[in-house]
């Protein structure tokens, strides 16, 4: 196969472009269920042992479960650390 026809087809390939993951303001890691890394966070709204809400962009994220703390935390950046049992994205 020639090289520039394999390489349209790896393009066509791909449903987003490079700029469509560069361009996006929050990113969220989970490390299994016991941490978690959120990038892009505009602030804490609660923050106890069982529930952690963030402030990102034109929504919330809140974080449920047992033990959790913050760690790391940041002016756009923190980490969660616990046993995370659900993810919640509201608005």
């Amino acid at each position: 196969m020639p090289k520039e026809k394999a390489k349209e087809q790896r393009k066509e390939s791909f449903r987003f472009s490079p700029m469509d993951f560069l361009s996006k303001k929050c990113h969220i890691e989970l490390d299994g269920n016991s941490s978690v890394t959120l990038e892009g966070s505009k602030g804490v709204l609660e923050y106890s042992t069982e529930c952690i809400r963030i402030t990102v962009e034109n929504y919330i994220v809140s974080f449920s479960g047992k033990n959790l703390t913050l760690k790391c935390i940041s002016p756009t950046a923190l980490t969660i650390n616990g046993s995370i049992l659900n993810v919640n994205f509201s608005d």
